[in-house]
Order: structure tokens, then C-alpha cells, then sequence
């Protein structure tokens, strides 16, 4: 085992085929008092650093989160240890993962043997949750002093609002560095934020600028990967322009508007964790891409929004193999639903779908498909439409409290073509309106079917 300041490996040979990477504590930083957690391989051992986030709104019902992240190749071991009370009962989600913990004493252990977020959780106690972010490994890692990278190593670094990134550079967080700041750029072809530490909003009020806001039209080829997000005091990632990239992104956040990722037009989103208190996924601009995530919704927003207020027309989107572990809704607000709309501007949005989304804990509202006016969009006095929305092979894990909803706004500006092929709730397929308590709008919508293939 070689032991480095910034973090730990440990590297085998061919029989084990396996490498792990742990990293260090940021100074002054506090470690959970709720959980511990080692990473076994082979006959070595190391202990991960488990962070804490506190809830910063009144209504969250987490009042702590614990994570802990590390990096690895080959199979691992995961001990969770339970450092507050005793416990009857464990599980992993996502459930389709197939994670089945044993449980060790005060612990519980599990395999990996690929890279996976998930969230372990003890007798159902949301109160204090733990979640576990297991990467892949880095690959080219940059060096300090390189000329075009900022470099931020272990330890805590204090930069502000307004740290700007500049066109075409590199900042890398490394794995135990601890950054508290906001990151913005403009026209910021090429730019990358990447690597394995923290970048925290702790120290700012609710609202406000984003904690990562890349600005200007003419901004192209973004990307940013690897670290993970703490404390946003508004959206987490913004990414203006064209063919942006998120990519294994961590974010846990408390306010209500702490919305997930936004991108420009082709904006690629994969291998990221959300636990957030707006919207998970912004879907406003043509030829997005989602896939491979992990969200856990809190009170307010939709894992999914469609839109709230697009003064001009978009299409082409897609979202698959999405898990949604948890859904939080509580409130008959319009936003709290999985697939959402709150349509009030003039665009005309089309061409979704959705596909392999599988959702649990989350008893509120499947669908909520409507054209409104609201505070965002009651300037623009005509409304657009929307159409050609698919959802097929969803599964809800459970039964749903409130009926779903699909509305237009009129006989002109309707909702239409929208396909749920697939659909499950509760073990039970959606062959009609009546099977999912549906409420459509026939003044106002068209085309609204339902299949089942299978």
C-alpha cells in the first residue's frame, strides 16, 4: 500500500486486478458522527472520509446528509458502519441494482464491481441518510503548475463569488481538496472543471448567482466531470451554448431553486447523482441527452421539467436508464410530479422521450402536463404547445396519491401526441386513463394513447 498526502491506493497485481483511491480529510472540515466507511480489496483495508451536509431549509426532511467518495477499478467491499444506535434492517438503492448488504455488527458490507452511487439506508430513516459515490478512476490527471490548469489540491480553498474560469482552461479539483466558491465564465469554449474534490456554496445566502454558471451563446464544448457539489445557494450547473457535457457530477443541495444541471442545445448529462430541492433536470433546449443518472428528488421540483416558460421552440430530447430513488412531494403544487410542465411560454416543445426509468418511494404524481401562466411568463402573452412526448418502459415501484394531469390551454395551444407505452404502477400496467387516474383535458389535448407491448 503506498500512502500518499492527498489520498491513499491501493494497487494489486494481476490476480486481484484492482486499484482503489481514498482521499484524505480536508482540515477543518467536519466528518459525519452518523456513519464510517472502509473499502476493502484483497487483504488490504482503507478508511474513506465520510463529509457531512446539514439541511439549510425549514421544510427539508433530511436534517443531515453523510457521503463519502473514492475511486476504484476491480471488486471491492464496502463497509458502512452505523456509529449512532443500533439498527434492524438495511437495503441499497437503487433497488434494481441488485445490492444486497450483510450485515457485520453495527455494520453492513456490500460488493462492487463497478463504478455505482447509491444510498444506504437504515431502517428507513431518511432523518440522517449516507450515500456512498464510487467513481472509476482518473486518467490523465493534470499536473500542478501546468499553464493552463488552475490546480487546487488537498486542503480548503477559499475563492468567493466571482472565480472566473477562463476560456479553454483546466481547473481541476483533486480528490481531498475542498473548494467553498462559486465558478462562472463566459464564451468559455473548451473549458473544463474536472476531478475528484468538493466544490461547496456553504457561505452564501439562498439565490443569487449558480454555484457552476457558464455564460454566452457562443460557448462551446464544456465540460464538467468528476466532483462533487455541496450546499448550491441556487441552480448547481448552468451551462449556456452548444454541446456541453456533465459527466459523473455529484450534487446535494437544500434551498428550494437549487435545480440540478441546465445545458444549452445537444448538452449531454450521464453517471450523475442529484439530491436536490428544484428541478433534477432542466429539458428546455433541443437534442439534450440524459442517461445513466441517479436522482433523489427532495420537496419541491420535478426530477424531470419540461418547461416552465421556453419562449422559443426546441425538440429532440432524450432520457434513459434513469433511476429515481426517492421522491419527496408533499404539497398539490404544480412542479410536484416526476414528468412535468408548466407550460406558460410561447415555444412549442416536442419530440421527448423517455425510456427505462424506474422509480421508487415516490407516492405523490406520476405525470403533470399543463400550460399556465406564472410569475416566469406572464409577459409573454401567447402561449406555445407541446407535443410528441413519449414514456415507455417506466415503472413505478408503488401506488400514487394524486391523479395525473394532462392540460393544454386551449382548442390553439394544445398538448398532443403523447404516447405511455410500458407503463407500470404498482405492478399494474396503464392500458387507460382510469388505470393511472388520469384526468385529460379533451379540450385541449389529442392523441393521448396508451400501449402495452409486453
Amino acid at each position: 500500500m503506498r500512502w500518499w498526502i492527498a489520498l491513499a491506493t491501493v494497487a494489486w497485481g494481476p490476480a486481484t486486478r484492482g486499484e482503489v483511491v481514498t482521499y484524505s480529510r480536508p482540515a477543518g472540515i467536519d466528518a459525519s458522527g452518523q456513519y464510517a466507511v472502509e473499502v476493502r480489496q484483497g487483504a488490504a483495508t482503507a478508511k474513506s472520509f465520510v463529509y457531512v451536509t446539514r439541511a439549510q431549509w425549514r421544510s427539508n426532511h433530511s436534517k443531515t446528509t453523510s457521503w463519502t467518495t473514492f475511486s476504484f477499478s476491480g471488486r471491492v467491499t464496502v463497509r458502512v458502519t452505523k456509529l449512532r444506535g443500533s439498527f434492524a434492517r438495511c437495503k441499497v438503492l437503487p433497488t434494481h441494482y441488485g445490492i444486497r448488504p450483510v450485515r457485520k455488527g453495527n455494520a453492513v458490507e456490500f460488493a462492487l464491481e463497478r463504478s455505482r452511487k447509491v444510498s444506504v439506508e437504515f431502517d428507513d430513516d431518511l432523518t440522517h441518510p449516507m450515500l456512498v459515490f464510487a467513481d472509476p478512476l482518473e486518467t490523465d490527471i493534470p499536473r500542478p503548475g501546468d499553464a493552463n490548469v488552475v490546480y487546487f489540491g488537498p486542503g480548503v480553498h477559499d475563492v468567493g463569488e466571482g472565480f472566473r474560469v477562463g476560456r479553454g482552461k483546466t481547473v481541476y479539483l483533486a480528490g481531498g481538496a475542498y473548494v467553498r466558491g462559486k465558478m462562472t465564465a463566459g464564451d468559455a469554449t473548451g473549458t473544463v472543471i474536472r476531478g475528484r474534490g468538493v466544490l461547496s456554496g456553504e457561505q452564501f445566502a439562498q439565490g443569487g448567482s449558480h454555484l457552476i454558471g457558464v455564460k454566452g451563446w457562443g460557448t462551446r464544448k464544456c465540460l464538467v466531470e468528476g466532483i462533487t457539489l455541496v450546499n448550491a445557494p441556487h441552480y448547481n450547473i448552468v451551462l449556456a451554448g452548444r454541446h456541453n457535457t456533465v459527466r459523473n457530477v455529484k450534487m446535494i443541495s437544500w434551498w428550494f431553486s437549487t435545480d440540478g444541471v441546465g445545458t444549452g442545445p445537444g448538452g449531454l448529462v450521464e453517471d450523475c447523482f442529484f439530491k436536490v430541492n428544484d428541478d433534477a433536470v432542466k429539458l428546455y433546449f433541443s437534442g439534450m441527452r440524459v442517461r445513466n443518472c441517479v436522482i433523489w428528488q427532495l420537496e419541491n421540483g420535478a426530477p424531470f421539467q419540461i418547461s416552465w416558460n421556453m419562449p422559443t421552440s426546441h425538440s429532440g430530447f432524450h432520457v434513459k436508464n434513469v433511476d429515481v430513488i426517492r421522491c419527496e412531494h408533499r404539497w398539490n403544487n404544480d412542479n410536484c410530479a416526476i414528468f412535468c410542465s408548466i407550460h406558460g411560454g410561447s415555444g412549442h416543445m416536442s419530440g421527448y422521450l423517455f425510456e427505462d426509468i424506474r422509480i421508487e418511494n415516490a407516492p405523490w404524481r406520476l405525470v403533470n402536463l399543463v400550460m399556465k401562466k406564472t410569475e416566469f411568463s406572464s409577459r409573454m402573452k401567447a402561449f406555445g404547445s407541446i407535443s410528441d412526448v413519449t414514456l415507455r418502459n417506466v415503472t413505478v415501484a408503488g401506488p400514487m396519491r394524486r391523479p395525473n394531469t394532462i392540460a393544454g390551454a386551449g382548442p390553439k395551444h394544445r398538448i398532443s401526441n403523447v404516447l405511455l407505452e410500458d407503463v407500470r404502477i404498482n405492478g399494474r400496467f396503464l392500458r387507460g386513463p382510469a388505470d393511472g387516474n388520469f384526468r385529460i383535458d379533451p379540450n385541449s389535448t389529442s392523441g393521448i394513447r396508451f400501449r402495452v407491448t409486453r
